[in-house]
């Protein structure tokens, strides 16, 4: 069986390993079958291979938007406002969504079950709270439940024997969410990357590239060192929201 490497020299999302896993090969149908099943409205996917880019972009398209950041930062239009977040999940709620599904795989819902633990673990922590008492915000939004679903469906439908990350890069400055100003790296990924004991290397560039839900996601699967293979098999790229610059890619490899 195949290794898979996931390179993050220019950032990690939901939807940046959601658009590398597809563009490996991930089964697009098997995938939009299993979303349905989770009988959630207002939102569809938009999936795109993106030829300019070599990548695929797989991306969440809300029927109003419910991101925890503000909407200018991301992507660069007017809608420079905090939007009222009306799905309020905690962690029993999500796992309740779960486990009455009669799609999903076991497989399917225990790793989407442990990042959602991840992140409810460092955002607990970031706001001295019990992580049962955790109301998801960015991580509970429409956009990562579908990420984290999709996520879990896609990797295990490829099912590499083993799975290595690098070059885990984070930008500086500060992002606007709804608990306020939030220096970069937020709360929630440093106590991940501290809980995991990963090692966030510092670029310059004055941008979010780490998201919580995508370093939940690696560090629920991955082992955080170099790779050694002798043969290259499949390249996938998956495409990042925000323009830095930068390729805005995230790079997944099958090797052996």
């Amino acid at each position: 069986m195949s290794k898979l490497h996931i390179d993050c020299s220019y950032g990690v999302s939901g939807d940046m390993l959601n658009g590398a896993l597809l563009d490996l090969g991930a089964s697009q149908s098997e995938l939009l079958k299993k979303l349905d099943s989770l009988n959630l409205k207002g939102y569809h996917i938009k999936i795109e291979r993106v030829e300019s880019r070599n990548a695929t972009d797989f991306d969440v398209v809300l029927a109003t938007e419910n991101f925890d950041h503000d909407m200018q930062y991301l992507y660069g239009n007017q809608q420079n406002r905090m939007q009222e977040f009306k799905e309020k999940r905690n962690l029993a709620g999500i796992k309740k969504l779960l486990n009455k599904n009669a799609v999903l795989s076991e497989k399917d819902k225990k790793l989407a079950l442990e990042i959602f633990d991840i992140v409810a673990t460092a955002e607990a922590k970031a706001h001295g709270e019990r992580k049962e008492d955790i109301i998801f915000h960015e991580s509970g939004a429409m956009d990562s439940i579908i990420d984290i679903v999709s996520f879990s469906v896609l990797l295990n439908d490829l099912a590499p024997s083993e799975i290595f990350a690098t070059n885990l890069c984070e930008g500086h400055g500060f992002i606007n969410t709804r608990k306020g100003k939030m220096a970069i790296p937020t709360p929630a990924v440093k106590n991940i990357a501290l809980d995991k004991n990963l090692t966030l290397k510092n670029v310059d560039l004055p941008y979010e590239l780490i998201t919580p839900t995508g370093l939940a996601c690696l560090s629920a699967v991955a082992e955080f060192k170099e790779v050694k293979f002798t043969e290259l098999l499949k390249i996938g790229h998956g495409l990042g929201k925000r323009d830095y610059g930068t390729p805005g890619t995230l790079k997944m490899e099958f090797v052996r």
